[in-house]
This record gives C-alpha cells, structure tokens and sequence, in this order.
C-alpha cells in the first residue's frame, strides 16, 4: 500500500458510491467543493497522523474506474504541518476537514474532475467531455505512523491468502469458460505447452531471449509485446522464473500467471493494475550463460 503524499501528483488516488443521497455541502479555503454524506467523531487528524480510508471513483455512465473496495486495501494521506496548509491543493485541504468514519462525496464535470481531483492533469483526449466523474471518501481511521504499520502488515497476512484463493478460482473459470485444458504449477501457474522440441532449457542464472505477448486475463486487452528481448532469469517477475525454464529453445507456451507472482496489489502504475492476473505467450529463442549488460543481449 503505497502512502499518498500532499502534491499535486498525489490527486489521482482518492475516492466510492454511495447509495445515501448528499446531505451538506463544504467547502475547503481553496474553493474546493464535497458533500457530507456521513458524519464521524468529528475529531480531526493532527499533522504527521494519517488518515485511512477507502474510495471509488465512477462515471456518470455507471462504470467504474477505481476502487479500493476491488483490491481490499485502503489509502492513506499524511496530514502535512497546518503551515503546508495555505499552499494545498483543494482536495488536500479537505482531508484536514475529515474524521473517523465520514463519508465524503465529489462530483464534477469530467474536466474539472481530472484537473482538481485526480492529479492535476488535462482531459484525456479519448474521454467524453460531458461525463460527469464521481467519487466519494470512506473515512475508517486516523492513525500514527508506527500504529498503521502494524495495521497494514496484519491486513496484507490476511489478503495474501484470500487473494490467492481467489486468483485461482477466477484462473479456473477463464479456462473452463474458454475449454482451454492447462497444467498446473506447484506455484499456482496454470499453463499451455505449445510445442517441445527437445531444446536447450534454461537454469534461473542463465540469460534468455524470448518473444512475448502479454495480456490482461480480466479483459484480453493486451498491455505488452516483444519480438525479441534478453534478460536474466533472476531478474524478472517470479512468474517468469517458474515458468520460462519450463520451455526448451524454440518452445511456446501460454502461462496464465496470479498476481502474487507477477505485479502484486500495487500492479505497475500507468501500466499494469493492482491484483492483475496476467497472460503471457511465450517463445523461447535463445539461452546462454552469458548476458552482456550493455547491450542487452545473451552471448
């Protein structure tokens, strides 16, 4: 769980549906507009606590965007010294102005949205303009730092396990709904063998050179290819290093990998979402004892 920081970069992370309707609307000393849903212990967060909570962010034609809910972790704020207070930006200021247990809502047009709330940034030429975007703030606690370390290491125990079963379940149904018969992994890999022709297979210290094509399970959407890249064994995603050794120099195969083998709960900002369970095809073109950093290539 990544800590949200008081800058403009920060306003991309923060906010959940309500089924209540508004009630209060406030205002932060920048102007910045929400509604009060909820009301909590009215105590507010002093500077250096952190404020947890959780979020969704919809648009007005039902779909959601983010969600914490979805990856069963919240976010946190640090609340900054009050002299930091003056130069924040509205959304920040607003968090100072919460307790345990409010319920917040936003809604803006899709343009003010990305500007004010998340992250400062223009409209996305590919999004409709006259959207409307909304989000709303759970509050579940104010904490201390060395309070909400404790909390997130008992929260994360309990999630990896669930997670898993889950990832596996979900591995599961894609192949049955796709009559795709795949192996199982003692690691929780599911995969397909292509082809076995024999070849030279890799050990984890060996350099390889494969051609992938790497997809998102959820939607088939694919986020990456390559036609031909070279690295260790050892430094990729665990995911990789179980299963690539399994080809043989000109093998392919599919590997349907769970997130915990791959980009966890935190995914890859801007690329890879938390909690993605990813497809890869993989071709196996070379291995070689030797990697030559510089360029990039096994020798």
């Amino acid at each position: 769980m990544k800590m949200i920081k008081p800058t403009n970069a920060l306003i991309g992370l923060l906010m959940i549906g309500f089924a209540c309707a508004p009630t209060t609307e406030k205002k932060t000393p920048s102007g910045f507009t929400f509604v009060e849903v909820k009301k909590g212990d009215g105590i507010l967060p002093k500077p250096n606590q952190l404020l947890v909570f959780n979020y969704k962010i919809e648009d007005s034609k039902d779909s959601v965007w983010e969600s914490t809910y979805e990856i069963g972790l919240p976010t946190v704020v640090e609340i900054q010294d009050s002299s930091a207070a003056k130069t924040e930006v509205g959304i920040i200021q607003m968090f100072r102005m919460l307790s345990a247990g409010d319920s917040v809502h936003i809604s803006k047009p899709a343009k003010a949205f990305f500007k004010e709330v998340w992250g400062g940034r223009p409209l996305p030429p590919n999004i409709d303009s006259t959207m409307t975007f909304s989000c709303d703030v759970r509050v579940s606690a104010v904490m201390e730092m060395q309070d909400y370390q404790k909390f997130m290491e008992e929260l994360m125990k309990k999630r990896v396990s669930t997670q898993k079963v889950k990832e596996e379940k979900l591995i599961d149904e894609y192949l049955a709904k796709n009559n795709i018969t795949a192996e199982k992994d003692t690691s929780g890999i599911r995969y397909v063998l292509h082809s076995n022709l024999g070849g030279k297979k890799p050990e984890i210290t060996d350099c390889v050179e494969v051609k992938y094509d790497g997809k998102f399970l959820k939607t088939g959407q694919s986020f990456q290819k390559n036609d031909g890249i070279a690295f260790r064994l050892q430094q990729v995603i665990k995911g990789w290093s179980y299963s690539v050794p399994k080809l043989g120099v000109g093998d392919s195969a599919t590997f349907y990998i769970p997130s915990h083998l791959a980009y966890g709960a935190q995914g890859m900002r801007g690329a890879i979402p938390g909690d993605a369970i990813l497809i890869f095809d993989i071709t196996l073109l070379k291995v070689s004892s030797n990697f030559d950093e510089a360029n990039k290539i096994c020798n």
